[in-house]
């Protein structure tokens, strides 16, 4: 990984306030190819993943954390929240 990504500092505020409620809203403030760059995924995989977050290894979730300055617990409820609306979207 080179330089970080500057976009990554607004993750953590922008969940404070309430701006991030799932997965995919990160992805308002910083773009998805970035983040799957900065995690060794190539962009079409990591778009897999985005679509069901159960594919996303324990390591990617606490690299992500690491990336967005946040709690492990706190990933892992995002990503939780994603797989929960996409869910109740196919029912």
């Amino acid at each position: 990984m080179g330089t970080r990504d500057p976009r990554y500092d607004l993750i953590k505020p922008m969940l404070s306030q309430g701006q991030i409620e799932s997965f995919t809203d990160i992805f308002k403030y910083i773009k998805k190819t970035v983040v799957a760059n900065d995690l060794g995924k190539k962009v079409d995989r990591f778009s897999v993943m985005m679509e069901h977050p159960k594919k996303f290894s324990v390591g990617d979730v606490y690299e992500m954390a690491a990336l967005f300055s946040i709690d492990v617990q706190k990933m892992f409820y995002l990503l939780y929240k994603e797989d929960l609306k996409r869910t109740n979207s196919q029912e």
